[in-house]
């Protein structure tokens, strides 16, 4: 018999948990109200007019703005939103997305919402965005989620339980000790905006020759990818129980996609028999994705820079072994095909209607300007770097998200108290 858990002194057990003998257990319709979305018509959506917030206007729990839908009707104004409105998503064809909400700020305030939509509204409404992000409303969530739709309803959102402090300047002290850290949040996610687009442009003056780097001087040559390398195919004639149980690892497609260098802490497992005959891959080798449903995404390319024995290749792309005599750094022509210019070449080489295709032949015939050898070295260099300086900016941002889920679980349970 599992001995039951001794309530901590100062607290008392209630149908949240555990949470301080002065706060109190409430449903969000006894602290607030929700209301339901607006209904329109096709023919009410206008270039201009009333925005309808929908599920699209929410990204990491902030508004945006880069689908708007506007309409040109008369609207109740219980449905015209308010400062600190809690905008939350009760419907979509994902799982995933219902519950995801955003405070309404002074750029949204005046606008109108969805039938998809639901807005919460309440004079806890900041403390309770913060609940809505920690896992004891989304595991509520989950548990009302409709059998044949994905949504909630108003009346399980009413229902919802959350632990809140009687004590107003409490409940203002946990809501802003979470919004400092959401600040930091959103000041990292811009810093690394900025360091992306900062590489972007560097990368399309660097690789094109139009900025050149100190010490650089002279002509570019033309080189043809068919004579500097060769092609090789991935995995042909696997089975799906060939990825159950592997002994060899091979480089998945999304590794690829993702990744201008490899990954190999993102190698997968597949089957290689002694006599099979199958290629594999060493370092310095190039892969290309060879087909897609969007022309943009064709060749995407990636680069093995790690010495591993028995590495195979995804049988979605194909790899590419330059010369030994071919003078050119195989970390240059990565960031070479990624770039704006690259990818515009590539895009000229997509073939397809619905799916889009990339043959060897037409890869083989592509040709490039390239700089020496030291020069291509230099450039790669510069760019790596700033790669390694945005993905730092990235661990760091990870671990604050990760700061924050521990704190709401700590904060929004009185187990740490800041008053």
């Amino acid at each position: 018999m599992v001995e039951e858990r001794k309530v901590p002194r100062g607290y008392k057990k209630t149908e949240v948990g555990v949470i301080p003998e002065d706060w109190e257990c409430k449903s969000l319709g006894e602290l607030g109200e929700c209301i339901i979305g607006l209904t329109y018509k096709p023919e009410n959506v206008k270039d201009e007019g009333l925005l309808v917030l929908r599920s699209s206007n929410i990204g990491d729990n902030k508004l945006k703005f880069d689908d708007n839908v506007f309409v040109n009707i008369n609207v109740n104004e219980r449905l015209i939103v308010k400062k600190d409105d809690l905008l939350i998503c009760v419907r979509n064809g994902s799982r995933d997305l219902i519950g995801k909400c955003a405070l309404i700020d002074d750029r949204a305030v005046g606008s109108t919402f969805g039938a998809f939509m639901s807005v919460y509204r309440s004079e806890f409404s900041k403390y309770i965005f913060y609940y809505f992000q920690s896992n004891m409303i989304k595991k509520q969530i989950s548990e009302n989620i409709g059998a044949t739709i994905n949504q909630i309803t108003n009346k399980n959102l009413n229902s919802f339980l959350i632990a809140i402090p009687k004590d107003v300047e409490e409940q203002q002290a946990i809501a802003e000790a979470l919004s400092d850290v959401d600040n930091l949040i959103t000041s990292l996610e811009k810093l690394i905006d900025k360091k992306r687009k900062i590489k972007q442009g560097t990368m399309q003056e660097l690789l094109t020759g139009k900025r050149r780097l100190p010490g650089f001087t002279g002509e570019w040559e033309k080189k043809v990818m068919g004579n500097i390398g060769v092609t090789y195919g991935g995995l042909t004639n696997k089975t799906k129980a060939d990825f159950i149980d592997g002994n060899s690892l091979y480089i998945p497609f999304l590794n690829i996609m993702n990744n201008p260098v490899v990954d190999i802490n993102s190698l997968e497992c597949v089957r290689i028999d002694s006599d099979e005959r199958q290629n594999k891959v060493e370092k310095g080798d190039l892969f290309f994705n060879t087909s897609s449903e969007t022309p943009e995404e064709i060749g995407m390319c990636a680069v093995l820079l790690d010495d591993i024995k028995d590495l195979y290749l995804n049988s979605f792309c194909f790899g590419y072994r330059l010369n030994k005599a071919s003078e050119c750094d195989p970390l240059f022509l990565v960031y070479f095909f990624r770039s704006e210019y690259g990818r515009q070449l590539f895009y000229s080489l997509a073939q397809g209607s619905t799916r889009y295709n990339l043959s060897k032949d037409s890869f083989n015939k592509l040709e490039i300007l390239c700089p020496n050898f030291e020069e291509q070295n230099a450039i790669a260099q510069v760019l790596s770097e700033m790669d390694s300086e945005i993905e730092a900016l990235e661990n760091k941002l990870e671990k604050y998200k990760a700061i924050k889920q521990g704190m709401m679980q700590e904060l929004l349970t009185g187990r740490i108290r800041l008053i």
